[in-house]
């Protein structure tokens, strides 16, 4: 039997998430984090893809005005200047491949619009898998209520090395999504369903 050994060693694609939180947020710990949204960073094949309805679908309403704007004022460039119309096609692939890139930066900053705060970056090999990098380096730094209506607040705790601080984060507008809507939020809240259970039990 021959075994063919591959000699380089194969390692997963690690993803960046950047974390945000809204203003005014609650008090508990659980509650603050149920609350977080998360952002892939990186292109966005969903934004390549769909374009406009991807923008239409993140809630980007002065984005998506933007990209009919180009459109339209490309459109009729190309036929001011009487260029063929199957130039049209590269254009808005063009067009579709800068949303697609600044997809992250596009939602960071509707959310910084809405004075959301970003609390740092976490990277890992899935979502779950930064969700849970992140949650065990700041949940145990928060406000903790008792039961009986009392706030005591748990001793720092050493954060993730993959979890990195604002102070050494630069903030979201300054590079970088993906949307935050749908399956994203999932992993989130099973995992915070065990931190939930450890704190009424």
């Amino acid at each position: 039997m021959i075994v063919t050994v591959w000699p380089f060693p194969t390692h997963k694609r690690m993803t960046v998430f950047t974390v945000h939180e809204p203003p005014s947020p609650p008090a508990d710990r659980i509650d603050r984090a149920e609350a977080l949204v998360f952002l892939k960073d990186g292109f966005n094949w969903s934004a390549f893809l769909l374009g406009p309805v991807w923008l239409l679908a993140n809630r980007l309403w002065l984005a998506t005005l933007g990209y009919v704007a180009i459109s339209t004022i490309g459109y009729l460039l190309f036929e001011m200047m009487s260029v063929s119309e199957g130039l049209f096609g590269p254009f808005l692939l063009a067009l579709n491949v800068i949303v697609g890139f600044e997809a992250h930066w596009l939602n960071a900053a509707k959310l910084e619009a809405r004075e959301w705060n970003t609390l740092g970056s976490v990277s890992g090999q899935s979502l779950a898998e930064c969700e849970r990098r992140f949650f065990e380096g700041w949940l145990p730094t928060q406000t903790l209520l008792r039961r009986d209506g009392g706030i005591a607040t748990s001793s720092a705790a050493p954060h993730d090395r993959s979890v990195t601080s604002p102070e050494h984060q630069p903030a979201a507008g300054t590079k970088t999504h993906a949307g935050f809507a749908g399956s994203e939020a999932k992993p989130k809240h099973r995992l915070l369903a065990y931190f939930r259970r450890s704190r009424e039990g």
